[in-house]
């Protein structure tokens, strides 16, 4: 734990920093609490400078979805996971990671 005096001490640039890793560290926490979804797989997991980033297949839920029915799914993209407001919130980031996002 940081002292109040580590706190007051600390520079703008370290404060935002631990506010991220706090943000971050709350984020993996939620989704590791969070039920499973049926429709989504995880394949990964990272950590970001901005949140945590899932590798995830996905299943459409379309009834012809050849890729669906023969359970394999789309993907896998990245998703974005932070908080914004208390509340948990995801992203869509694509095929790659782009270089802001790596940890």
């Amino acid at each position: 734990m940081f002292a109040e005096t580590q706190l007051e001490n600390a520079t703008t640039q370290e404060l935002e920093d631990l506010r991220n890793r706090i943000e971050s560290e709350l984020t993996r926490q939620a989704l590791a609490s969070r039920e499973p979804q049926e429709s989504r797989q995880v394949v990964e997991e990272r950590s970001a400078s901005a949140g945590t980033l899932h590798l995830e297949r996905m299943k459409c839920g379309k009834t012809r979805c050849k890729k669906c029915k023969e359970g394999e799914g789309h993907g896998p993209y990245w998703h974005l996971y932070y908080r914004r407001s208390g509340k948990l919130t995801s992203r869509y980031i694509g095929k790659r990671i782009p270089d802001e996002l790596k940890g």
